[in-house]
């Protein structure tokens, strides 16, 4: 049985993880590019693989994005305004905060169907819904992501935890 690796300054990296992206969530963003702002998660990779199979951290560091999501839900004016925590499994390294200016904005967003990269649509099921405990309005979409370049495969998944 293979033993799982420790990960040394597991608190303090999730206590600057959240203060980063409380930093970031301050405020509601006011400059859009091409329709929407986004905010990558404010911590290091090595961290983020070291924790790959440690599902309470990975709970931990997601929790963290979800509170900077609702701290930018409770911030913006208009509800036209669509806050999305992208959490992308299984390292979280692609996860980030993203706002977007319309519905229309996300729609496009969403529709990734190029030869580079494919996103297909999975069903929501409860099991997974309860891995993330959201409250009641939010819009859960969940991905197969595939991005392929002339030397790179890569394949995952990615939630879009919409408000």
């Amino acid at each position: 049985m293979k033993r799982r690796t420790k990960v040394r300054d597991v608190r303090r990296r999730l206590k600057w993880l959240r203060l980063d992206i409380a930093e970031q969530t301050h405020s509601f963003p006011t400059t859009f590019h091409d329709g929407y702002w986004h905010s990558k998660i404010p911590i290091d990779q090595s961290f983020l693989l070291s924790i790959e199979e440690n599902s309470r951290i990975q709970q931990a560091v997601i929790e963290a994005m979800l509170e900077g999501g609702a701290r930018l839900v409770h911030l913006r004016e208009d509800k036209q305004y669509r806050v999305v925590v992208l959490i992308d499994l299984p390292s979280l390294w692609q996860s980030e905060l993203l706002v977007f200016e319309s519905d229309a904005r996300l729609k496009v967003f969403m529709e990734r169907d190029t030869s580079e990269q494919t996103w297909t649509r999975l069903p929501v099921d409860s099991m997974c819904l309860q891995r993330f405990n959201l409250p009641a309005d939010v819009e859960v979409h969940r991905f197969h992501e595939r991005i392929q370049d002339d030397d790179y495969t890569y394949s995952g998944e990615v939630w879009l935890l919409v408000q």
